[in-house]
């Protein structure tokens, strides 16, 4: 079946996908505030420091207009092995062997190719952080131009089309899958922040080069975020 040829990205899509209905609930939002120091405000782009075990976690781009966006989904970084026309990513389960892939690069145009999987193709997104690696920076899949006629595969292309896979000096990968978006404000005099169409107001805390965000349900626990190496 096509879908035991997907490519890792498809992979982790599969290992990650978890209920996601804490943050989607209901009423009004709050008028945006007029941001304090910068020091002292969210302003700016993170991502959790510490995602769940299974990859899963939230991004987040507080605005100074005092609007929000989160991104809810899989947050996967490893170190890979590189050679000048391959990729060698971890395993995607515990026994599983590493994942090779074949690349090359024309253009903007990333091709990946691996053993009984269809060509996967990714366009870069922003200009080449290196003239002399052009593996290095941020890539995201292009969608087929025909969908599968499997729903659940194209489901599943229709949310690769919006992941972004990264390359970095250091022999990294990031690999990033929104599963949900959601919109907000926040309010920097009270240091809260709420997500439109919920009733609950949870909290924030800038501290240094880290954030603190109140988590649903109830905002007891709080998470903790560092400035987006990515967005």
């Amino acid at each position: 079946m096509r879908r035991k040829n997907l490519n890792r990205l498809g992979f982790i899509v599969t290992l990650l996908l978890a209920p996601l209905h804490a943050w989607s609930q209901s009423p009004p939002s709050e008028s945006p505030s007029t941001p304090n120091s910068p020091a002292e405000t969210p302003v700016g782009r993170w991502v959790a420091e510490h995602p769940s075990r299974t990859g899963v976690g939230s991004w987040w781009d507080f605005r100074p207009d005092g609007t929000l966006t989160m991104h809810l989904g899989a947050i996967v970084s490893s170190t890979i092995k590189r050679t000048a026309d391959t990729i060698t990513s971890p395993p995607v389960t515990v026994d599983g062997p590493p994942i090779t892939v074949s690349y090359h690069i024309e253009g903007d145009t990333l091709h990946l190719i691996s053993t009984n999987s269809p060509e996967q193709t990714l366009a870069r997104i922003g200009p080449a952080p290196s003239a002399t690696d052009p593996l290095l920076g941020k890539w995201r899949p292009i969608p087929p131009a025909t969908p599968s006629a499997d729903a659940n595969i194209a489901a599943q292309e229709k949310l690769m089309s919006n992941a972004i896979l990264a390359f970095f000096p250091d022999n990294t990968e990031s690999v990033r899958i929104p599963f949900s978006t959601f919109e907000g404000t926040w309010n920097a005099a009270a240091h809260t922040f709420r997500i439109n169409n919920q009733t609950q107001i949870y909290t924030f805390q800038r501290t240094g080069s880290k954030l603190s965000l109140g988590q649903p349900p109830d905002g007891h626990r709080t998470d903790t975020y560092i400035p987006d190496p990515i967005l």
